[in-house]
């Protein structure tokens, strides 16, 4: 006999994993009313609903890692690690939690922790490619390479078209030196993500481990085209034009290549990794990148909340004082600094930064003698000596500054920043034309990417009327920083100079 009514579970709409009940009456049943046969029936579902609930959960919880010597890190990171792990333990086998508990963990260096974490979120949720990849990462980190290949290859089989899966598969075979199989993993990620330049970056270093160079610099200038912030395109470019014999474009590329780092592609989960980051030296780095952004207020933020966890952290004060200077509120450095100083009088870098402090206070007299203080401490080290420019300028004594200048670039003979500056004070505070040009020239041929220095020594050139030079180097200019807004400008003097002949500007 067929029952009075059916239920139906009706496919899932995307999003909507577990779908939906819908009741159907099949037909009337003599004798009961129709309310009762309604009540039953959203009972019924209401029951199938719980079952599938507990279904999804049953069974014995899965383990929540936790670091061994957890007692042992660092009182930020204690502190916030031992609260996600709370908040996973309260519903263990949510797939979610156990995701973003492999994220914290990577995010501060965890990775047999997270490995684990990542384990468990593929085992809850096993049609979520990114669970696997991380699984995968993980153990790649911890130095079993052979195991991590092994995973990534299953990554890239049972998720064909996901591209992270192929661009981490691609680079971990070129660590492992197996360069021919590594080529086809970034021709299909090229396929599914043409407008990254992970694949043609990738493709293009295994045609340079190849020997082929020309071919090399063709994907990598595709890479570079793709995006021109990322340095590794930028670097492999230049090795590819160096095996060309393209020495002068190779120097450039190099350059805007140096200090290279990794530049993974990004997935819906690594883009969240940075806010769960709590390792102090990972907060001052990041404090300083903001700082040099141009968000002084968030590394203030950043740091001040680190300083909770270590308040006799003198590094960490001091750095605090640094994105107080940047960030407009240099007596609030001067306060710290000041009680740095008084635990601690040899402590070099509170002098160096108390002096720019006193500095943007127009306290010149203090500046310098918090800077006299600084080379007495470190008598070899360069930023001694620019705290000691730094308070000179302030006090309008240009020439002493520049002294000063030429004493912290003995210091550190490879720092292009002190040529730049050192032109500077000579072109707007000396009027000294041409040993300003020297500078920018000398600070050119230590970073050839240094922006500033191309546009500073393109303005001078037109001034004094040296048309080749500055057009040699508004065209470098346009490779490194075809933004850049000085670019137009130059552009439109080096054109009136070319029609008149004659500079478009006075000469200063």
């Amino acid at each position: 006999m067929k029952p009075e009514w059916q239920i139906d579970k009706r496919l899932p709409k995307p999003g909507n994993s577990t779908g939906r009940f819908v009741v159907r009456p099949r037909r009337w049943i003599p004798g009961v009313r129709a309310p009762w046969v309604v009540s039953a029936a959203f009972s019924a579902v209401f029951i199938l609903v719980l079952a599938l609930l507990y279904s999804k959960s049953s069974g014995p919880p899965l383990e929540v890692p936790v670091p061994s010597d957890l007692a042992k890190l660092e009182p930020q990171l204690r502190a916030y690690l031992t609260k996600e792990i709370d908040w996973v333990r309260a519903t263990p086998n949510d797939p979610n939690r156990q995701a973003t508990l492999g994220i914290v963990y990577a995010a501060n260096s965890l990775w047999p922790e997270a490995r684990i974490a990542f384990q468990n979120s593929a085992k809850l949720k096993p049609g979520e490619p990114l669970a696997r990849l991380y699984a995968s990462i993980a153990t790649q980190e911890i130095g079993d390479l052979d195991t991590a290949l092994s995973m990534l290859r299953k990554v890239t089989t049972q998720f064909p078209d996901f591209p992270q899966g192929y661009y981490h598969f691609g680079e971990a075979l070129l660590r492992a030196g197996m360069i021919e199989e590594a080529g086809p993993a970034f021709q299909r990620l090229i396929v599914l993500a043409p407008r990254q330049w992970h694949g043609y970056a990738g493709l293009g270093d295994v045609k340079l481990r190849q020997g082929n160079y020309a071919e090399a610099a063709k994907l990598l200038a595709k890479a570079v085209e793709s995006s021109s912030d990322a340095k590794r395109p930028h670097y492999l470019l230049g090795l590819a034009y160096r095996g060309l014999g393209r020495l002068e474009d190779a120097k450039l590329e190099l350059a805007l290549g140096v200090s290279q780092g990794d530049s993974p592609m990004d997935d819906a989960w690594s883009v969240t990794a940075p806010k769960h980051g709590r390792l102090l030296q990972d907060q001052m780095d990041a404090a300083n990148e903001y700082g040099q952004k141009g968000r002084p207020d968030k590394a203030v933020e950043i740091l001040s909340e680190a300083l909770v966890y270590q308040p006799e952290n003198l590094t960490l004060v001091n750095a605090l004082a640094i994105a107080c200077n940047r960030s407009g509120q240099p007596d609030k450095a001067r306060q710290l600094l000041l009680k740095v100083i008084e635990k601690d009088n040899r402590f070099l870098p509170a002098y160096i930064t108390i002096s720019y402090s006193y500095a943007d206070l127009r306290l010149n007299e203090e500046a310098l003698r918090y800077a006299a203080r600084a080379i007495e401490l470190g008598p070899n080290l360069a930023q001694s000596y620019l705290a000691k420019a730094n308070a000179l300028l302030a006090a309008e004594h240009d020439v002493e500054a520049l002294s000063a200048l030429e004493s912290a670039y003995r210091c550190d003979p490879q720092n292009a920043e002190i040529q730049l500056e050192m032109g500077n004070v000579c072109l707007w505070n000396l009027q000294r034309a041409g040993e300003a040009t020297e500078h920018y020239r000398k600070a050119i041929e230590l970073n050839p990417a240094l922006t500033p220095a191309y546009v500073r020594l393109a303005d001078l050139c037109l001034r004094l009327g040296q048309a080749r030079e500055a057009a040699a180097a508004i065209e470098i200019l346009r490779k490194l920083s075809p933004k850049a807004p000085e670019l137009v400008e130059l552009e439109v003097a080096l054109r009136k100079f070319g029609q008149s002949g004659n500079s478009p500007w006075p000469a200063k």
